[in-house]
């Protein structure tokens, strides 16, 4: 008898300590790191992706094709794209677009000067590798220069940058310039300009024509072409051309009068060798794949890419047909016979095509509603006149990747089911739950024997 007391008396002590355990846990958890691990999956796959008309007439279509494949190849992960098409050190984009991050950083923490630091650094090299550079972060150095500026009271400099960057990317709001009553003021003066100022044209040709032509964030054209509909201004014009170096540049518009930009484009070192190479391999995209290899080896080598995608296309009906051929790092060939349909599935199935080609994947998309902002100063906003009920998003200045977030809501650590409270509370719950289950089944003296079982506990695994 003594014996049991003893017994119960020690299994209700583990049961004592690990509730108290579990109590812990749930207080604890939230506020532990979560490390994700990252595998070193090496450099990234270089791809060459081609699209070349089957007859004359189909020649817009190739161009069409080839632009929106070419642009979903580049949203892969692991995987870049590589086009004879060259930027002088193309290769320090992702340095740049670090930096220009790191700056936004720093001027959203009002870290005026260290953000004034890294955006002078990284001027000179956004204008070397302008043609690669996205849209949006162009936009985000232009924000970020001229609210620096005007922090620092040059609202001559400011102005002029913000007037670019609201250009670029028009879904900016008011809460996102929050950084002092002076800049939100700076805000509404140049989106209230810029509402009254008027549209006119632009004439873009290239030497030689058929290159293709972007100007701002709008949809990609052939040269020679017009752009209508732009507001006087600074506009970023970007023209790309195979066996060409790529070209960009801002091109200042005005009201009344012919605004003509003509883009000399400079041919590349190799120009005769890549036209050789590619008039090899449009000769022998309708043949099989046993002719194919040689000319499709010499294209991929040229141009120093691990694997190349190599397509004739074809319009019938509203789905444009591809054939042709996949050569892989090994110099394999495969057979490529694709439909795509001209449907509102049409890029969901590029991407799907993608992927599965060049075993990849496509990261989750950012949103993209305005750049962001500054934490949200309710002093600044009533001093301008701001209501912050007002409907809107702003800038998480804590999160490097620049989330949007609610201003109804408040913050949180991590918007999955990890970063819940509940959650952690449960997970607790179960621990100590389990615990207190092994333990009874130990101290139980139930049916004369040891006990026997299994005990399951499951916690939560991190997947990166």
């Amino acid at each position: 008898m003594k014996i049991m007391k003893k017994k119960n008396l020690f299994g209700t002590s583990l049961l004592t300590l690990a509730l108290f355990l579990g109590m812990e846990l749930c207080r604890f958890a939230t506020m532990m790191p979560v490390v994700y691990a990252q595998e070193d999956e090496g450099p990234p796959k270089k791809v060459a992706v081609f699209v070349l008309p089957a007859s004359t007439g189909e020649a817009q279509a190739a161009l069409t094709v080839r632009r929106i494949l070419r642009e979903s190849v580049a949203g892969l992960t692991g995987v870049d794209l590589v086009a004879p098409a060259p930027v002088t050190n193309a290769a320090a984009l992702p340095d740049l677009v670090m930096k220009i991050e790191s700056a936004y950083l720093a001027l959203n923490g009002k870290r005026v000067p260290e953000a004034m630091e890294k955006l002078n650094a990284a001027r000179p090299l956004l204008e070397q590798v302008l043609p690669i550079v996205p849209v949006r972060t162009v936009a985000m150095f232009y924000k970020a220069y001229g609210v620096a500026q005007g922090l620092q009271g040059k609202m001559l400099e400011a102005k002029t940058a913000l007037e670019i960057s609201l250009t670029l990317w028009r879904e900016q709001n008011n809460l996102e310039y929050a950084y002092s009553v002076e800049v939100l003021k700076l805000y509404s003066q140049v989106t209230s300009e810029m509402e009254r100022r008027p549209n006119t044209l632009l004439k873009v040709s290239s030497t030689p024509d058929n290159a293709v032509v972007v100007v701002d964030n709008r949809e990609p054209m052939r040269t020679p072409t017009s752009v209508s509909n732009l507001p006087e201004g600074q506009h970023l014009v970007k023209v790309v051309m195979d066996g060409y170096e790529q070209w960009a540049g801002f091109v200042n518009v005005k009201a009344g009068v012919d605004n003509v930009v003509n883009v000399p484009l400079k041919a590349i070192a190799e120009k005769d060798l890549f036209d050789q190479r590619l008039v090899g391999v449009a000769g022998i995209l309708k043949k099989d794949r046993a002719a194919a290899g040689t000319p499709l080896a010499e294209l991929r080598e040229f141009l120093g890419a691990d694997e190349l995608l190599a397509l004739e296309c074809s319009v019938v009906g509203q789905s444009f047909e591809l054939k042709g051929f996949h050569v892989k790092a090994d110099d394999q060939v495969f057979e490529i016979k694709r439909t795509l349909a001209r449907d509102a599935n049409f890029l969901a199935m590029i991407k799907e095509f993608l992927s599965g080609l060049f075993e990849s994947f496509y990261e989750i998309a950012r949103k993209t509603e305005g750049l962001g902002g500054p934490p949200i100063d309710p002093v600044i906003l009533q001093k301008a006149g701001i209501t912050s009920q007002q409907t809107a998003t702003v800038f998480d200045p804590d999160n490097p990747v620049f989330p949007n977030v609610d201003l109804g809501k408040k913050r949180k650590d991590d918007d999955s089911i990890f970063g819940a409270w509940w959650f952690w509370v449960g997970v607790g719950v179960v621990v100590a739950g389990g615990v207190a289950g092994g333990i009874a089944l130990a101290t139980s003296d139930s049916g004369g024997g040891e006990p026997t079982g299994t005990l399951f506990i499951n916690t939560p695994i991190f997947l990166d």
